[in-house]
């Protein structure tokens, strides 16, 4: 009975310690920047294609959409900055941060997509 016991007990950790999530996470905190930061991209890239639907005069809610995805961007820069490969929900930052400059040429938001390359991969690129 007792040896049942002591091998119930290592097998138990290590099946629990195998349920952790993938490393290297991304800190809790920077987690919530991702959270936002993506929230915000994806928010503000619907509301573009709302703003450009139907023909007129859109300058003014462009610079303002652009000016208002620049706050998602620089969160989603500096959590890239700090470490590209934390993984936040099963996507490493490198690959969150390539979607979003996907999202937002495909929405027009071209200043913002231009501003997160220079702050990544311009980044990436030096020695």
């Amino acid at each position: 009975m007792k040896l049942k016991r002591l091998t119930a007990a290592p097998a138990l950790a290590l099946v629990l310690a195998a349920c952790g999530a993938t490393p290297p996470q991304a800190p809790p905190k920077q987690a919530m920047k991702l959270s936002v930061a993506t929230g915000g991209i994806s928010t503000t890239c619907g509301l573009t294609y709302q703003a450009t639907a139907f023909p007129g005069n859109r300058r003014a809610a462009l610079e303002t959409l652009e000016a208002k995805v620049s706050l998602s961007v620089n969160k989603l820069a500096s959590v890239y900055a700090r470490n590209p490969a934390w993984i936040y929900q099963s996507e490493t930052v490198h690959d969150i941060v390539r979607d979003a400059l996907a999202m937002l040429d495909s929405c027009g938001l071209t200043k913002a997509q231009r501003a997160l390359a220079h702050a990544t991969y311009a980044r990436s690129q030096k020695p």
